[in-house]
């Protein structure tokens, strides 16, 4: 056979034409850039009678050549790293590294905003967020291109993470409190910048411990009248509603809480008293953060226990304190995470036989009676199945000698836990039963036959189950709406128990009854984070989320349960960004479904709360969505049983086409549609005849008569959204005060119309053809007003006054 001759030039041609393409690429990718700066810079400009996209050729030739110097010298500077830290030489990083930019393109796609106008403020929002997804693609390529590598052999990025496994475990515990402290401690200056301060039962709890360092008593009858809460409250609260039981003695209030909490920060309470506000509020949070950390680091310790697999243990670690709710319950002042870290450091101690000596279960003994000093009654169903596991457990692993000694070690600090608590509770409340600790105050023999009677057969069987559904799907409380990642909980127990794990029925012993009980008694969460009644068996689910990850070995619902981890993550950053969705009352008198972290993830043309299950305690006929999403948790819980372990590896061509979809998805959800939400419209007939539809405005602004408006506070913006059938050809506008003097600025979107003086007047205006956003099938008017006060008056007790109405 002849021997065929390739020719020499060919791989060096090839190799041209290879290089050429990439700079072609990077061309365009440098165009689409210097495209989306340029809308980006006249996007201030714009208005909603004009808003036309002019690129101005000669600057955008000169941004798109530095910036694509720029993305080639990003692109080689990464690969000659990349490189060096691998085992790649450096035209395979090249290589590598060049298809991730690919998201990049997608920036040609910003023009298309300017199809939805409605301000330039919205504009640029929409713009910033599309920015932020296009880098985050851009950055998860990487991420997933250095996997793929690392997995291959061809890279040894692992390596610092084995240089921090192989260090001391106290180190590592070490490293790991700090990270967990640092993250926490962020996220409530995070939280405190967007307005958050304590609310909710803290700053009861605050006033016990106030009342223990500066008075030396739980007497808080002075303290509620002093105004001592203004110790750490902002200056605006001037007055709390007291939350007090009936006591033994008249003249006296003490709190219908438990003092655990108040105890157990009794020394951060006191050094901030001393330091003065700012440190007071920092080191009472601080305080519970440590417990946030604690409870990590229990997490932690556990997986290596059980799973001998250090990678999984970080993992576990981290999935768990940075996803809700862990992550917001050290940042507030409440009993249930305090009651989760010494459950789960009890369980893990009891479990294993090694510990099970006479100082160790002296300290498990007094830590499980102490739950009743972090409330009365609510977590004696967590308290007894672990009273049993450890009776058992000691008696299993003593031998007949000292068995009875180590009983004794269990038993004797219990007992005087107890004994010490209702003794405290007999003195000040003056009755040993529990109910004492409560605002009713302590019940006899007949209220309580009662009150058991109303429990058993005074609520619907409906409300027991929904309260139930609710803890995990409702989306203004529910775990798995907030932190996905808890759903691998229930595949978690499959897994376990296909593993012969010796823990899961244990684990379900200690969390059912908790959990059942909870629901039958239909309660829910309060003005707290997400998942409250969850909190304090918390540990069990993230046990379970480590038994997924142990046991699992189906490609596709680990593909599943990485992209929860992300989402569960995303939310927490979302919640730090939005303090005020964490707290969210389901209670009754609540008639709004909608979670208002879901409501900020909507747009003008999609309302996300009426795709989510809710499960308020309203009678408002069945809510669809709540079958449906029960349905898909079964079918998802019950694929796990029929799909094979080899099944679907995503190359990296497929995390790019997911990628380029979720990306074209948040595209159509958050940047081609305004941002604003409207929801329950009034509908007003005005007196011409004409019907309105206004949208929620301000709280400081009522409208009496139909399209009349006081306006209650100055030196501030008002936001009005009315919705007509037919176009408006003229608006007449009315504004002034009989009191004061006031200078106004009133825009149309954000196009301003006239600015004024009133001088105790009322004028008016007409407005020829205002501009209106077209939007299902209605004309949408977005009016604002600036009202700045010039003159000494209360606008408050003289409101100003505004109305819209069409003209004639």
């Amino acid at each position: 056979m002849e021997k065929i001759v390739v020719p020499v030039n060919s791989c060096g041609r090839q190799k041209k034409l290879r290089d050429m393409l990439q700079h072609l690429v990077f061309m365009a990718l440098a165009t689409g850039i210097a495209l989306f700066l340029q809308l980006c810079n006249q996007a201030p400009d714009f208005s909603i009678k004009n808003h036309y996209f002019r690129p101005e050729i000669g600057s955008l030739l000169v941004s798109t050549v530095i910036i694509f110097i720029l993305l080639i010298g990003i692109w080689v500077l990464i690969s000659q790293i990349w490189a060096k830290k691998s085992l790649l030489n450096y035209k395979e990083s090249l290589a590598l590294d060049f298809p991730t930019y690919a998201p990049i393109g997608f920036l040609f796609l910003a023009p298309l905003v300017l199809t939805h106008y409605l301000t330039r403020e919205d504009i640029l929002e929409r713009l910033g967020l599309f920015a932020f997804a296009a880098a985050a693609a851009v950055l998860y390529l990487k991420i997933v291109r250095m996997g793929q590598a690392n997995q291959t052999g061809k890279a040894n990025w692992s390596v610092y993470l084995d240089i921090f496994l192989a260090w001391p475990l106290r180190r590592r515990i070490i490293i790991l409190t700090f990270i967990a402290l640092l993250l926490t401690n962020s996220g409530v200056q995070i939280m405190t910048s967007q307005g958050k301060s304590f609310g909710g039962d803290e700053p009861h709890y605050l006033l016990i411990a106030h009342s223990l360092v500066k008075d030396g008593d739980l007497d808080l009858a002075n303290n509620y009248q002093n105004a001592d809460f203004k110790a750490y409250m902002p200056p605006q609260v001037s007055q709390l509603q007291p939350h007090t039981a009936p006591a033994k003695k008249k003249g006296v209030a003490y709190s219908f809480h438990s003092p655990g909490i108040a105890i157990l920060l009794l020394p951060f309470y006191a050094l901030g008293l001393l330091l003065g506000k700012s440190m007071l509020i920092f080191l009472v949070r601080f305080g519970m953060s440590l417990i946030g950390a604690f409870f990590g680091i229990q997490i932690y310790l556990f997986a290596r226990e059980a799973w001998n697999r250090e990678r999984l243990a970080l993992g576990l670690w981290a999935v768990v304190t940075l996803s809700a709710p862990v992550f917001f319950y050290p940042t507030h002042i409440y009993t249930e995470l305090v009651v989760a870290a010494f459950g789960l450091f009890v369980f893990r101690r009891l479990r294993s036989a090694g510990t099970l000596n006479a100082r160790n279960l002296t300290l498990i003994g007094f830590l499980l009676a102490s739950f009743i000093w972090f409330h009365a009654l609510k977590y004696v169903f967590i308290q007894a199945p672990l009273f049993l596991y450890a009776l058992l457990n000691v008696w299993k692993s003593s031998e007949a000698k000292n068995r009875f000694g180590r009983l004794a070690a269990f038993f004797i600090p219990a007992g005087l836990c107890f004994a010490a608590y209702f003794y405290l509770q007999y003195a000040i409340y003056g009755s040993f039963n529990p109910t004492a600790v409560s605002f009713q105050g302590a019940m006899n023999g007949r209220q309580t036959m009662g009150f058991l009677k109303s429990l058993l057969t005074g609520i619907p069987f409906r409300l027991r189950w929904e309260t139930l559904a609710g803890y995990f799907l409702d989306q203004r409380d529910g775990l798995f709406l907030y932190a996905p990642v808890y759903i691998f909980a229930f595949l978690g127990v499959i897994a376990m128990l296909r593993a012969k794990s010796k823990d899961v029925g244990w684990l379900l012993f200690i969390a059912s009854p908790y959990i059942l009980i909870s629901a039958f008694l239909t309660q829910r969460t309060g003005y707290a984070p997400q998942a409250r009644p969850l909190v304090p068996v918390i540990w069990v689910l993230a046990i379970f989320i480590g038994g997924f990850i142990a046991e699992n070995g189906k490609r596709l619902y680990r593909i599943l349960f990485n992209s929860a981890v992300g989402l569960s993550l995303l939310f927490t950053w979302l919640l730090c960004r939005n303090p005020f969705a964490l707290y969210q009352e389901t209670t009754f008198g609540i008639t709004e479904r909608a979670g208002a972290l879901f409501v900020i993830l909507s747009n003008l043309h999609f309302y996300l709360p009426n795709r989510l299950p809710s499960f308020i305690k309203i009678d408002a006929g069945r809510w669809t969505p709540n079958i449906v999403w029960i349905m898909a948790l079964v079918l998802f819980i019950g694929a796990y049983f029929f799909v094979r372990g080899h099944e679907l590896k995503l190359s990296f061509a497929g995390h790019g086409a997911v990628i380029s979809v979720l990306l074209a998805g948040f595209f159509a959800m958050y940047v081609f549609f305004p941002r604003p939400v409207l929801k329950s419209p009034q509908i007003v007939a005005l007196p011409t005849g004409e019907t309105w539809a206004f949208y929620p405005f301000s709280r400081v602004a009522r409208m009496g008569e139909p399209g009349n408006f006081t306006l209650f506070q100055d030196d501030r913006d008002y936001i009005f959204f009315f919705a007509t059938q037919n176009p408006v050809a003229k608006l007449d506008v009315g504004f002034g005060s009989s009191f004061g003097v006031y200078d106004i600025q009133l825009l149309i979107a954000d196009d301003p119309v006239f600015a004024a003086t009133t001088r105790r007047e009322v004028l008016s205006r007409t407005i020829e053809s205002p501009p209106a956003y077209r939007w299902k099938g209605l004309n949408l008017y977005r009016i604002s007003i600036r009202l700045d006060k010039k003159s000494d008056v209360r606008t408050a007790v003289t409101p100003y006054t505004f109305t819209l109405r069409p003209g004639r």
